[in-house]
Formats: structure tokens, sequence, C-alpha cells
């Protein structure tokens, strides 16, 4: 009786790890927006660049958490999947892009071309 409990909870064990999967995680993170407070009287810039080396949700953690450390930052998403980091500006912010490939890179991930110039650039 108490292996066939054994056998029981290993299986329970295993369908809810598969349930939960890192893709599963991923596929849930894709679709959540990053909440950065908004000034109605000023628009948020918003700069996308590529970044290769992503291979994991912890990997858009650890790129999220190294770009919002930039004086300016209003918040970030990085998506593994697509190999992109889309970064929002706070009002009025300068941020140049050698302060954001720092970042990329201290976080160890490679920096890629920048995709979406800020509204002001050309």
């Amino acid at each position: 009786m108490k292996q066939t409990k054994n056998k029981l909870t290993a299986i329970a064990i295993l369908f809810i790890l598969s349930a939960t999967s890192i893709e599963a995680f991923a596929e849930i993170r894709d679709y959540q927006s990053f909440a950065v407070e908004q000034d109605s009287t000023k628009q948020h810039k918003f700069v996308t660049y590529e970044v290769f080396g992503m291979d994991c949700p912890g990997c858009q953690s650890a790129l999220e958490k190294q770009v919002n450390k930039i004086d300016g930052v209003a918040g970030s998403k990085a998506s593994f999947k697509k190999k992109l980091v889309e970064i929002e500006l706070k009002p009025d912010a300068k941020v140049a892009d050698e302060e954001i490939e720092k970042r990329i890179k201290k976080a160890n991930f490679t920096p890629g071309k920048k995709i979406k110039p800020q509204k002001d650039e050309k």
C-alpha cells in the first residue's frame, strides 16, 4: 500500500512539473505587459534593441533588471523568443545608446542593432 502511495505521489509531482514547465511560463510572460507610472501630459518614448544570448525566462529577467537601472528608463520588457528588449524611457529622458548597450553586456548578453529609434532621432 505504501509503495502504491509513493508511486502515485511521484506521478502527481511529475504531472505538476510538466504542466508548469519553463515553456508555459515563457508563453505567459510574453503576454504580460510591464507597468510604469504615466505622466498624462508627456509621452514616454520606446526604443527596441536586438539582444543575442537569451535562452530562458531567467535571462529575460536578468536583462530587464540591468536595463531598468539606467537613469531615465521607466521600464523594460525582454523576450528571449524574439531576441529583443523594448525599453520605455521617461518623458524628456536622454539615454545614450552606449549606456543601453553597456547594460546589455553587463547582463552577459550581446547587443544587436537598434530596431526602433526614439521619436526625436532620425
